[in-house]
């Protein structure tokens, strides 16, 4: 208890950071509130008391004031079809923006196609719409990221005028944006956006990832590294340490230093979008460099609290974001390392006793890169461990070569940063900007490289969830009545959808639910089929793709860990004007359960079928509208059908509009 009391004395503003997540979280988590207080009470602390008091109260009534206007907001959403907004453009989605009405108002998204910016005064018609659940556990749930926005509801933006564009902070961060905009192209340059080092380059050291490939993103995912995709704390500190080793460089005094550095990693946060971890990082360099300027002494402890009860006094919803938790939990972790770090001795080198005065050069080199070394792996292991657990609550995935690459990357992040400044600086000037272009696009690329090669050693990036069992299934809708197929673990997969759904929708699903497609088959020759085939050809390059108009007349039989698949193609002499008609019927047998999928095929396809084959336990019917099957002629014993699909009887499963159905062997 001494000790604990000894660190909040040092530390004055961790307890009152505790009193306000308490009071942000509400329910149980008000006890954590009470105790703070009580506990700085019996310690006699008056001050934190009363500090950790009233923190706890300006929370604790700033949340439950969004909570209710976000309730009643929600509820009158439900009674109108066509609600009208008024409010500020806070900042732009990929495809939308998210809307605020007011201090301590509404905020809300609005999806669509919209001519707004950042600081918009606008006015806007809006429909309600029902969120959509994501298909399985991992995926991207937006219900839980909007409620770590703070956002109340999604909305359809319908129509909306702009009503003015007055200076505020959102219209500054615009500004900065632009800029990002400008010196991006100077990083990437019109013609080379297909160049992955580039987009690499422009995400390090602009935080632009606007123009990243889905290949990239998924190389520093796998990887374990995407925290270094994009602007965080991480960047900031690389930033500060650049510029501090330049303009010492330039013999420029600490006294002009601190207040210059303070203002251009400003500038810099600003101009890279204002994430939340690099928020967080200029908050506790600017405490650093004010109690430096006024020669106080600065306490890392008290200085991250400071940056977590301003943030979450400000917008209490951050509490539920994912980035706030990852950022403030590595770094005290970081923080924690490093001073075991300092405390232990060196491993290697000469004995502690003997002075430095009395080292070799040798020794002092290589007592310094002992330290280096070792400073490199207990941070590196101690973030990963912390982020493990986390990850695996908000994304329901782990990686288990992330600590790895972070040792590896370690040493290169900071060459990047710097010739990707370097290059912004002095790009424009003959010769010297082509050779400071060359040194960063190799950096950047050597970079990637290291990333990559850790992304694709063997179980690198893993779901939370165990594999599912081999003789499972999977339906999954997409839109518009489309659905994909995984019949078995390691066993066929019918359909994915085109490009973009198979990146969003058909990977992720399959990865999260345990599933190895072993060969995908492309039932029909439209994109919205198979278009996606080379993104799932990424992710498992043992694929093997099948196209419908391919199989030979007397069918395809073949067998995987699943069991056995028979493919039945459709008649020589069914009209070939109606592409979807020509999907063939696929068999599925195993030990435990004969499935027949029928899908979108034509009816003729289906009669054309041995008695035998039609003879199944589970069904899979989609929706023909030509030539449809009739869900009272199947002779199987439960039916599964695609949304919309007309179908009668005690067993019918019908796929929801944007769910799944997914059953094991005892289903």
């Amino acid at each position: 208890m001494k000790l604990l009391r000894r660190h909040a004395q040092a530390a004055p503003l961790f307890l009152p950071l505790l009193a306000v997540v308490g009071a942000v979280a509400g329910g149980y988590w008000l006890l954590t509130a009470v105790a703070v207080f009580l506990l700085a009470l019996y310690w006699r602390l008056w001050r934190i008391a009363a500090c950790s008091l009233l923190c706890a109260l300006v929370s604790g009534l700033h949340t439950q004031s969004i909570r209710e206007r976000a309730e009643t907001f929600c509820e009158q959403l439900e009674l109108q079809e066509v609600v009208e907004l008024r409010g500020t453009v806070e900042r732009c989605l990929t495809r939308g923006c998210v809307l605020s009405t007011g201090w301590n108002g509404v905020r809300v998204q609005l999806r669509g196609e919209m001519p707004f910016t950042p600081g918009d005064v606008v006015r806007v018609r809006a429909a309600w719409r029902e969120a959509e659940p994501p298909p399985v556990r991992g995926v991207f749930h937006a219900a839980d990221w909007r409620h770590g926005q703070g956002i109340a509801a999604s909305l359809d933006y319908l129509e909306g005028e702009k009503l003015g564009k007055p200076l505020s902070f959102r219209t500054v961060q615009h500004w900065g944006l632009r800029i990002r905009e400008s010196l991006a192209r100077r990083l990437m340059p019109p013609g080379t956006e297909t160049d992955a080092a580039r987009q690499v380059l422009c995400a390090l050291v602009l935080g632009d990832k606007s123009g990243a490939e889905s290949e990239t993103l998924e190389g520093f995912r796998n990887g374990g590294c995407l925290h270094a995709f994009a602007v965080s704390g991480l960047h900031v500190g690389l930033v500060s340490g650049i510029l501090w080793f330049l303009l010492k460089l330039l013999r420029v005094r600490p006294v002009v230093i601190r207040p210059l550095l303070l203002v251009s990693v400003g500038v810099y946060v600003l101009m890279t979008g204002c994430a939340v971890p690099a928020i967080r990082a200029y908050i506790m360099l600017a405490v650093l460099l004010a109690g430096y300027m006024l020669q106080r002494r600065v306490n890392l402890l008290n200085t991250w609290s400071f940056a977590a009860l301003l943030i979450l006094l400000t917008d209490p919803s951050q509490l539920y974001n994912a980035g706030f938790i990852l950022s403030f939990g590595i770094y005290a972790t970081i923080c924690l390392s490093l001073f075991y770090c300092m405390q232990e001795k060196a491993w290697f080198g000469p004995d502690e006793y003997i002075p430095v005065s009395l080292r070799t050069p040798w020794e002092i080199r290589w007592s310094n890169a002992e330290y280096a070394m070792r400073g490199t792996i207990v941070v590196s292991l101690s973030a990963w461990l912390v982020s493990v657990p986390i990850t695996l609550y908000f994304f329901h995935s782990a990686n288990s070569s992330g600590f790895l690459t972070n040792i590896a990357i370690t040493p290169l992040l900071p060459v990047v940063m710097f010739c990707g400044l370097l290059h912004l600086c002095v790009g424009g000037i003959p010769w010297v900007g082509i050779a400071s272009g060359w040194a960063a696009q190799q950096s950047a690329a050597l970079l990637l490289g290291v990333v990559t090669w850790f992304g694709e050693l063997p179980y690198a990036y893993l779901p939370a969830h165990p594999p599912a069992s081999e003789h499972s299934l999977l339906v999954q809708s997409t839109r518009f009545g489309s659905c994909f197929t995984m019949l078995g673990n390691h066993g066929l997969l019918i359909d994915c959808g085109n490009e973009t759904t198979a990146g969003l929708t058909t990977v992720p699903t399959l990865f999260h639910a345990g599933y190895t497609p072993a060969v995908l088959l492309v039932s029909a020759p439209q994109v919205n089929a198979g278009g996606g085939a080379a993104v799932l050809q990424r992710m498992w390059p043992e694929l093997q793709v099948i196209h419908a108009h391919e199989l030979p007349a007397e069918g395809l039989v073949f067998e995987t860990q699943a069991g056995r698949f028979t493919l039945y193609p459709p008649p020589a002499e069914l009209p070939r004007e109606r592409a979807v008609s020509h999907s063939p019927v696929v068999l599925w047998e195993t030990q435990h359960r004969k499935v027949l999928y029928i899908g979108h095929a034509a009816f003729p396809v289906y009669h054309a079928l041995p008695p035998a084959a039609r003879r199944a336990d589970i069904a899979i019917l989609g929706k023909n509208p030509y030539m449809p099957v009739p869900a009272a002629a199947l002779e199987a014993r439960q039916l599964i059908l695609f949304p919309g699909t007309p179908g009668e009887g005690a067993h019918v499963l019908q796929v929801p509009l944007q769910g799944h159905i997914m059953l094991e062997n005892n289903d």
